[in-house]
């Protein structure tokens, strides 16, 4: 049984937390969220195209309350065998915490499975820059390639399929969660 550390932002996506969430209860692993502050933390559902008659690109409404069980300042990286950074808008706000890039470079430098789809793959690009890493091939939603790029790894889109370059795991968005998810549980 692994240790998974989750890292939440308001806003992260519910759907892609929870689908990733249950998968790891699913393999016997012990999951632990983690965000900037232990408290609960409002998640969102995204509407690809609006709901109800909306012209929204995307729509975001209130999702799930999710209990975070510590915060950033008080994990400890070496206890955990891998990461997870579920997508959505969330990981914005998580690739400009530090501690929260300290956690994911400990994961990176320690050969340790991390992943990340959708926005999540920002907070990874993050620690591979401040780590002077580069070249490494990534997927993410598409307005993530300029970031991509700017951090002068391998922009990856292939929709359908996860991106796996070492120990890092990166896929495009929603409909993607099971090779996501299948990619990583491999590693």
């Amino acid at each position: 049984m692994a240790r998974i550390l989750f890292l939440l932002a308001e806003s992260t996506s519910c759907g892609i937390h929870d689908y990733a969430y249950y998968r790891m209860l699913e393999e016997g692993h012990e999951v632990v969220i983690a965000a900037a502050v232990k408290k609960p933390t409002r998640t969102v559902v995204i509407f690809a195209g609006g709901a109800a008659g909306a012209v929204d690109t995307f729509e975001q409404r209130e999702g799930w309350i999710i209990d975070v069980d510590i915060a950033f300042d008080d994990v400890d990286p070496e206890t955990f065998d891998a990461c997870v950074i579920p997508g959505g808008p969330g990981p914005e706000y998580l690739r400009a915490n530090r501690r929260c890039i300290e956690i994911v470079r400990h994961f990176v430098e320690n050969d340790k499975p991390v992943t990340g789809i959708c926005h999540g793959p920002n907070v990874i690009l993050e620690a591979l820059h401040q780590l002077g890493i580069k070249n490494k091939r990534i997927s993410a939603n598409v307005v993530l390639e300029a970031d991509v790029r700017a951090a002068e790894c391998i922009w990856v889109h292939e929709p359908g399929k996860a991106v796996t370059d070492g120990n890092l795991v990166t896929a495009w968005r929603r409909p993607d969660y099971d090779v996501w998810m299948a990619a990583f549980v491999s590693l």
